[in-house]
């Protein structure tokens, strides 16, 4: 690994660490990490103080991971996949491992979104993604399980439309949807247990039943 490499990698550790959902419960005089899930993500900031609050946490945390992984690259002269890959990787994990909050962050969903939308090749996948994750959240009422979902499908159409070659691309989408697994591990204990928070509010069946 060259110099560059390391200085994009820690660079953007640094930048994931950014916590989106900290800065602005700071500015709100509140941490959200004491509240619902503790996590600093964008759903748990919706889920305990409401929608423009999140639509900011979102913001921040899908642009940190887009510019870490679009720019660092090109500033320092490694306009490649594996300098986006590695650059990608560390905003993701700054951003669950925050080395300016106590290593207390998200789960990553927001910011592997911005990781994957610097990477051409991958748009339409994301775009699949995203899709998937709506439909799952309006079916079944469930972020934690659309996140999962979601990074499967975009492994899956990646794979698909690459003729399932076994790249370093494929194998950064690999690591997303494997990662959000792992992030959402008590999400899913607490789906098999039956006591996992469900937005009903959004749901279809709840929506037609009520009309």
């Amino acid at each position: 690994m060259n110099l560059s490499i390391l200085i994009i990698a820690i660079l953007s550790y640094l930048i994931g660490s950014i916590s989106g959902g900290v800065i602005v419960g700071r500015i709100k005089n509140v941490d959200i990490r004491t509240k619902g899930s503790k996590a600093a993500g964008a759903t748990n900031a919706f889920r305990t103080m409401g929608a423009l609050f999140a639509l900011s946490v979102l913001l921040i945390d899908v642009y940190k991971g887009y510019f870490s992984t679009l720019y660092l690259p090109y500033f320092f002269g490694e306009e490649n996949i594996l300098a986006k890959s590695i650059a990608g990787f560390f905003s993701i994990i700054g951003h669950v491992f925050p080395i300016f909050f106590k290593f207390k962050g998200g789960k990553g969903v927001g910011t592997a979104l911005g990781t994957l939308l610097a990477f051409p090749q991958l748009h339409l996948a994301t775009l699949i993604g995203f899709l998937s994750w709506l439909s799952s959240l309006l079916i079944t009422g469930y972020v934690g399980l659309g996140s999962i979902i979601a990074g499967i499908a975009v492994l899956l159409f990646h794979l698909l439309t690459s003729n399932f070659i076994f790249d370093i691309l494929t194998i950064y989408v690999l690591f997303i949807s494997i990662f959000f697994v792992i992030t959402h591990r008590e999400n899913i204990k607490r789906l098999i247990n039956r006591n996992e928070n469900q937005f009903q509010k959004i749901m279809l069946f709840n929506f037609f039943k009520k009309r």
